[in-house]
């Protein structure tokens, strides 16, 4: 795997500039390489930990700056919107929902040994998914055997975000010694004996999120880094990733707003039939239909991160409403970008990168269907209450 070398990163300068301006320092230029080597920029997420990135939302006893997670959400976004790399973003909102579990649900203990380093740079997972369960996160087959002091895990979790170059995971998994409710979140540090990474996924776009297998065959977890109660595992990691779902929401609202700058600066120097394209009905058009999905993703982002905050019922609802209207709205958005570029947007490069990065937020994160469910199971619930 390539190594990206850091730039160097002043501790005492670098929380004095935004998070959008620290981007565009030392992300944006690495992008087209790590893109191409398909790893995650490593040293941008270093530069950006040490700038405190994770440390909002987080209270000062824990080690944070004692805000609220639309804080964190908004500096995320800014890196959306400076770095030009939605892979690594994406690869961000996997570390920031177990950061926030933690934070909501952890222990003194976990908040020593899992959050300090999370916060501190290293990188965070939540391996969910299976081979034969996919978004189907109730039928997983991963297994907690007691043993003296904590459990034995044995089980293969499938495409995960980070995986190949994560730290420390949040893994769902069961303890059938508990019966019927088994299902638990275990807090596992990856470099344990008897954890194995598979090798990172070909992917169409996103290449800098590296998604991978992890196995585990035998990796002893303590009986302290159990995450909430054992066999509550399902209501705890369902408002886990409701925050997650919001964020893409928010970060495909930030990352495309520069593509539309870009592009409405292109129309304006193009000319067709002896006239600048943007003065034609059918490119104001796209034109604006990006407009409207930045608009309205971000809309639907920051009342679903508002709702987690305020404790809203409605907040997983909100929130996969946000995921879905980015997801779904990124790909029209891309499409358009492409098409308004004409010969140009097919060409190999950034526009086609675009739209192959689009295409991956339809099934990362959950997909677009997983989201209607979870709607409408939230709707039916609320009937009944």
């Amino acid at each position: 795997m390539t190594v990206i070398t850091p730039s160097p990163v002043s501790s005492r300068t670098a929380p004095r500039a935004s998070f959008e301006e620290l981007a565009r320092l030392h992300l944006a230029p690495r992008a087209d390489e790590c893109y191409r080597d398909e790893v995650l920029d490593l040293a941008s997420w270093r530069a950006l930990s040490e700038a405190g990135l994770w440390r909002a939302g987080v209270p000062r006893a824990l080690g944070g700056e004692g805000g609220t997670w639309r804080d964190l959400a908004l500096r995320i976004a800014d890196v959306a919107r400076g770095g030009g790399d939605l892979g690594f973003v994406l690869s961000l909102i996997a570390h920031a929902g177990l950061v926030r579990a933690l934070v909501v649900h952890g222990t003194p203990w976990q908040h020593e040994h899992f959050l300090r380093p999370l916060l501190g740079g290293q990188v965070g997972a939540t391996a969910l998914t299976e081979p034969q369960g996919g978004s189907d996160v109730a039928r997983t087959r991963t297994c907690a055997q007691a043993s003296p002091g904590g459990w034995f895990l044995k089980g293969v979790k499938d495409h995960i975000t980070n995986a190949p170059v994560a730290d420390r995971a949040m893994v769902l998994g069961r303890v059938p010694a508990l019966g019927r409710r088994d299902v638990t979140l275990f807090l596992v540090d990856l470099h344990t004996p008897g954890v194995r990474r598979g090798p990172a996924e070909a992917l169409l776009g996103l290449r800098t999120s590296p998604t991978g297998a992890i196995l585990l065959d035998g990796a002893f977890v303590p009986e302290a880094a159990v995450l909430g109660t054992p066999g509550e595992g399902l209501s705890t990691l369902y408002d886990v990733i409701s925050f997650d779902r919001a964020l893409y929401g928010l970060v495909i609202s930030a990352f495309l707003e520069p593509e539309l700058d870009r592009a409405v600066g292109f129309a304006q120097e193009r000319e067709a039939f002896g006239s600048p394209i943007i003065d034609h009905q059918y490119v104001q058009g796209r034109i604006t239909d990006v407009r409207i999905v930045i608009e309205t993703a971000r809309a639907t982002a920051l009342a679903g991160i508002d709702a987690i905050v305020a404790g809203d019922p409605e907040a997983s609802l909100r929130c996969s409403v946000a995921k879905y209207v980015g997801s779904e709205g990124l790909v029209g958005a891309a499409k358009d970008l492409m098409v308004l570029h004409g010969h140009l947007g097919y060409v190999r490069g950034s526009h086609t990168r675009v739209v192959q990065d689009a295409l991956g937020t339809l099934i990362a994160g959950g997909t677009s269907d997983m989201q209607r469910k979870n709607i409408l199971n939230r709707m039916l619930a609320a009937r009944r209450g």
